[in-house]
């Protein structure tokens, strides 16, 4: 069995036709994110591709996938359910809905863990959830295999168990809203019921960003590189900005009593001035957890506050010893700034007492 991810960026793109409007391309985008959303809620392991041999594509785990699910995503302003026809119907002689997306099983893909997901936001007539090709009512699955093996040359029935209906339940207006109950959901999943996290800007960053990945031209996309940075979303990303967005938001030190309290010390105006520009910056490195080498710079800085202490060092003697320790010690030059390592302290030092 090949590596899957090289496998995919070598397989041959399908003609698709795409969503046939503004409306119900933005829908399959977007339920594609909340199910990402609910991923990320439940711990999963996950990269997902836009517009690459489907609508979407879902891999997992992050890291070397060995699993993956083709979905399309069929929209109807409609009510009444989807039928088994509108799905199996060959339009001139050309492939149908469903033969169109069991090609996802051949060529390369064939000695890969796969499987198929056609999505309605609708009910089909044969299901109202989510449910496997094979454990459909006896009457809807024999009609289902005899339309596929009518279409696709020595199809297996064992495929059957790869291919799975799911219903959103979501209608066009109202996905929207949903999708933002969605991402409430994962603010208060990752920061609490009280987190005061813009989540509006948090949406429109993610969906540009899959915007981006959806539109670039999967024909280019000729290496692993290339799928993961030009088509991919993953779990790393998602929990990338996350970071970011409560970084911006991490609560500030009391900047005029520290400042005060620094020029009753002997601090000059211009000292503390220099810190003060750095403080945004070494808040958002703080609070950012994927910001390895800040954590261990601002862990070196704590060791010198005993916590809960009724006397803590005073701070500019405090700060003294951090930015002497940082200076000499084995870190980034990046960080080996004083003014800088100085709002850094002022951070550790408000975070720790």
């Amino acid at each position: 069995m090949g590596n899957l991810l090289s496998d995919l960026a070598k397989k041959p793109q399908r003609e698709t036709a795409g969503a046939d409007s503004a409306a119900r391309f933005d829908y399959q985008k977007d339920w594609a994110f909340c199910r990402m959303m609910r991923k990320h809620i439940d711990g999963e392991s996950y990269i997902i591709a836009f517009e690459f041999h489907d609508d979407v594509l879902f891999l997992t785990p992050e890291v070397s996938p060995s699993s993956a699910e083709f979905a399309q995503v069929k929209t109807s302003a409609a009510s009444k359910p989807r039928t088994l026809s509108s799905i199996t119907t060959r339009p001139a002689g050309k492939s149908s809905i469903l033969g169109k997306m069991l090609c996802n099983f051949d060529g390369i893909c064939a000695s890969h863990d796969v499987r198929v997901t056609l999505v309605s936001n609708n009910a089909f007539e044969f299901a109202d959830d989510i449910v496997c090709a094979d454990d459909l009512d006896e009457k809807f699955r024999d009609r289902l295999l005899s339309k596929l093996k009518g279409e696709v040359p020595n199809f297996d029935e064992n495929r059957l168990k790869k291919l799975h209906f799911r219903v959103s339940g979501v209608s066009l207006d109202a996905m929207q809203s949903f999708l933002e109950g969605e991402a409430l959901d994962l603010f208060c999943n990752e920061f609490g019921e009280d987190h005061s996290l813009n989540i509006r800007t948090w949406i429109r960053l993610i969906k540009t960003e899959i915007a981006r990945r959806n539109n670039f031209d999967s024909a280019q996309i000729h290496t692993v590189a290339d799928l993961l940075s030009k088509k991919c979303v993953d779990r790393a990303l998602v929990s990338k900005t996350l970071a970011v967005m409560n970084a911006k938001s991490a609560p500030l030190p009391d900047l005029a009593t520290i400042s005060a309290h620094l020029t009753s010390c002997g601090w000059v105006f211009a000292d503390i001035m220099r810190m003060q520009k750095n403080i945004p910056e070494a808040s958002k490195d703080f609070y950012n957890p994927l910001n390895a080498e800040v954590k261990v710079i601002a862990a070196t800085m704590r060791d010198h506050i005993v916590a809960g202490a009724a006397n803590p060092p005073e701070l500019p003697a405090y700060l003294d010893v951090c930015v002497d320790e940082i200076m000499a010690g084995d870190f980034g030059n990046v960080y080996k700034n004083p003014d800088y390592l100085r709002a850094l302290g002022v951070i550790v030092y408000y975070d720790g007492i």
